[in-house]
């Protein structure tokens, strides 16, 4: 739906942010004022203009401003103290206190217009490259081309349909009778393929974790959680599960988001079962203990996972019982309960640091794996509060290291998307948050 929506910066595929329907943006010196000035002549789907109202519109509604019982759609407008719309093309948001992630959060913000108040859930209009067409539950979704977008709209497809097929093998099979143009497969499946489709492969932004209980005994014991990190061999993991399309980590941030990205870090604690045996004796666990894995049986990659990871574990005196449990049961239980020893997940990626690294601060409410370090908890403050860029990276790379070192978890790897396609269609642009953006795609004949 980010072909359909837009909002006043869009996404890059490089992990920054691209005006949007916003052509340009100043920053007040403090930090804390956002000046935007809107594109001239932009319409929504239904034809109607674009203005600093329907701007101001959208941000209320997110914000919960006017609704019933008065609570935000989103928490990530919190430091907004005032939005103003001097005029109509021009639209001022001034902040309580500084945060440097702001201008990230916008990026997924949709504008919408005020007219279609109370129906955007039945008739979607936006002002992106395509607009809604029609939406069948559970079987597709169809977009056509917008042909009054505020950018060049000559060589886009005329009419896109979004399938939902919920087997893989089923999708690779339509992909090869030619019912369908475009699908994900596994590394399983690319050797099936042959060369009769194109394949773009990509990190997902995403780091996969064995997460451990921090108040959970043994895991309170930072030499046992080295331990395990010594005693986990990656590189295996990542060829038997993902056929090696993937890269190995060291901390919570993916080196899709290069700016922030601290390499060096997945080498801190290489694969050495000696070094991991000392430190289980060096922690009073000469001979191990027994612990259970609990992963959700939603897709198949946890489970293998853990049966790799319970091996390994098993070289080093860890007796590892492999707990699988539907993925209703695993947000109730594990991530919102935190009732777990250890567990196998994948954290989705951003384009916001401090959404990917914040998610360890003590104060986060979905910390569920209780990591709790006050310096860490002040280097993200820092980070979000900086207005010098550089420091805000350096504070950012500073959190990375800190996480490396207390093994706040066992950051495993980052896998790829591989999307297979028929030759006929160019210019996909992968981008490091979940996003096909259609307007970049063209069908050669």
């Amino acid at each position: 739906m980010l072909n359909v929506f837009e909002g006043l910066v869009k996404p890059a595929p490089d992990g920054g942010v691209l005006p949007g329907l916003a052509e340009s943006y100043t920053v007040s010196p403090d930090g804390l004022t956002y000046t935007f000035k809107l594109r001239a002549n932009v319409r929504f789907h239904d034809g109607q203009p674009v203005t600093a109202a329907d701007v101001q519109y959208s941000f209320d509604r997110l914000m919960g401003k006017g609704s019933p019982d008065g609570k935000p759609l989103t928490a990530s407008l919190a430091d907004v103290a005032n939005i103003s719309t001097p005029d109509d093309t021009t639209c001022v948001i001034t902040l309580k206190q500084v945060n440097a992630s702001f201008i990230n959060l916008l990026a997924t913000l949709s504008i919408l217009p005020a007219s279609n108040d109370g129906q955007h859930g039945n008739t979607p209009i936006g002002t992106g490259p395509y607009r809604f067409v029609s939406y069948e539950p559970q079987q597709r979704i169809v977009l056509e081309k917008f042909t009054d977008y505020w950018q060049d709209t000559r060589d886009m497809i005329d009419q896109v349909e979004f399938r939902i097929i919920k087997d893989d093998q089923t999708a690779l099979l339509q992909l090869q009778s030619g019912a369908i143009d475009f699908t994900g497969v596994s590394a399983e499946q690319l050797p099936t393929l042959g060369s009769a489709f194109k394949v773009v492969s990509h990190p997902a932004n995403s780091v996969f974790i064995l997460a451990m209980n921090h108040l959970r005994s043994p895991f309170s014991n930072k030499a046992v959680r080295q331990a395990i990190a010594h005693a986990i061999d990656k590189d295996a993991i990542i060829q038997a599960v993902f056929g090696g399309y993937a890269v190995k980590l060291g901390s919570n941030m993916s080196p899709v988001m290069a700016r922030f990205y601290e390499d060096g870090l997945q080498d801190i604690y290489p694969y050495d079962l000696d070094k991991a045996k000392a430190l289980l004796t060096e922690s009073g666990y000469p001979k191990g203990f027994t612990v259970t894995l609990s992963v959700s049986s939603h897709a198949d990659l946890y489970g293998r996972t853990a049966q790799i990871v319970a091996d390994q574990l098993a070289k080093v005196g860890l007796d590892v019982a492999i707990e699988m449990v539907e993925w209703p049961v695993w947000l109730e239980r594990i991530y919102t309960n935190r009732e777990f020893e250890m567990t196998l997940i994948d954290f989705t990626g951003k384009l916001d640091p401090q959404a990917v690294l914040g998610r360890y601060a003590s104060t986060f409410r979905r910390n569920f794996i209780n990591y709790s370090n006050l310096a860490y908890d002040q280097l993200i403050e820092q980070a979000v509060r900086a207005t010098d860029p550089a420091t805000q990276v350096e504070r950012y790379k500073q959190a990375q290291k800190m996480l490396t070192e207390d093994v706040a978890a066992v950051f495993l790897l980052d896998y790829q998307f591989n999307w297979a396609m028929k030759p006929q269609l160019e210019g996909y642009t992968p981008y490091p948050i979940f996003f096909h953006d259609l307007s970049r795609l063209r069908l050669t004949r």
